[in-house]
This record gives C-alpha cells, sequence and structure tokens, in this order.
C-alpha cells in the first residue's frame, strides 16, 4: 500500500508560517530566520506535504556548495511528519522527493544530514534508502541529550529517480 493520499506544495511565504508550526512541534531545536531562508532557496527539493486540507509533514533542505571541490551537496535540514500521519509513507515520499530532485542536478554529488546518536528509528528509515554512517561529532546539538550527531550521507550519482506515488503536485495556479 502506499499510504496517505498527499498533496506535496514548494514552501514559499504563504506557507512558511505551516513548516515553522511543524518543526516547532515536532523538533526539540529551534531554527531561526536564516534557516528559512535557506530553504525556500533550495528551490523544490523544499515540500510541504498536505492531507486532508491541512499540513501534515515537510522536507526543508539547503544546498550548499561543497568545501572538498566543485558541485553542491543537498542538506537535509529536517524531515518530519506528524505524529497522527506517521506511518502513512509520507515521509518516506517526501525524501523520496528531495533525492529525485537534487539527482536530476549534476552539480549536486550527495545528500547529508546530521541524526542523533541514539535515534535507532532515524537509522533504520535513512539506511532503506542507501544513506551511510560516517563520523560522529561530538557535542554537536546544544541543550539535548545525547548531544552527538553522526553524519548520515548517500551519494546522489547511483540514486535511480522513481515517480512519487499517491502524490499530487499542486501547480503556483491553485494557490
Amino acid at each position: 500500500p502506499m499510504g496517505t493520499r498527499v498533496t506535496f506544495r514548494d514552501v514559499c511565504a504563504e506557507n512558511e508560517h505551516e513548516l515553522r508550526k511543524l518543526n516547532s512541534v515536532i523538533f526539540p531545536v529551534r531554527y531561526v530566520d536564516k534557516f528559512y531562508e535557506d530553504c525556500s532557496r533550495a528551490g523544490k527539493t523544499t515540500q510541504l506535504a498536505y492531507a486532508d486540507g491541512a499540513v501534515v509533514g515537510a522536507v526543508a533542505c539547503r544546498l550548499e556548495l561543497d568545501p572538498r571541490g566543485d558541485g553542491a551537496r543537498l542538506y537535509i535540514m529536517t524531515l518530519g511528519v506528524y505524529a497522527a500521519y506517521r506511518d502513512g509513507k509520507i515521509g518516506s515520499r517526501l525524501l523520496q522527493h528531495a533525492l529525485n530532485e537534487a539527482s536530476r542536478d549534476e552539480y549536486i554529488k550527495d545528500a547529508y544530514l546530521h541524526v542523533q546518536t541514539n535515534n535507532e528509528q532515524a537509522f533504520a528509515f535513512y539506511d532503506r534508502f542507501g544513506f551511510v554512517k560516517g563520523e560522529v561529532l561530538k557535542n554537536y546539538y546544544k541543550r539535548i541529550e545525547p548531544p552527538d550527531a553522526v553524519v548520515l550521507s548517500r551519494n546522489l550519482r547511483d540514486w535511480v529517480i522513481e515517480d512519487v506515488e499517491g502524490v499530487e503536485y499542486a501547480a503556483d495556479a491553485d494557490e
């Protein structure tokens, strides 16, 4: 089963407050305004998922120049779904969408993110998408325990784009 039917929308000035609200409910970290500016500049990789007429999840990304050379990296800042809508494959489809979009750009070589060292659920989730564990960053998080993070990354050169099932893309026309 493909899970809950959803509509994906780009993040824009009109709905940015929905992304802010979602992140404040789901994540123990406070995000600053620059975070949201970066999201809106990352094009279609950042998406809000709607079901039953309301926002139920989002993936927020930013593009970074690769400090090790040419090209860029997709940094997945947050990927979250409200508790009532988990297990509906919404997070999987948001991530698949972001990786599809990023892999279409030949300059974007890989995707990466930080995961709290005790978040086994997240490790299992990202493992299904071919992410591999890298270095452990000590004291990466402030005010949450444990404070350490693992860097997970995924080469996008061998990512196979598949259509994201059960998603309708809202055209800007219907805003």
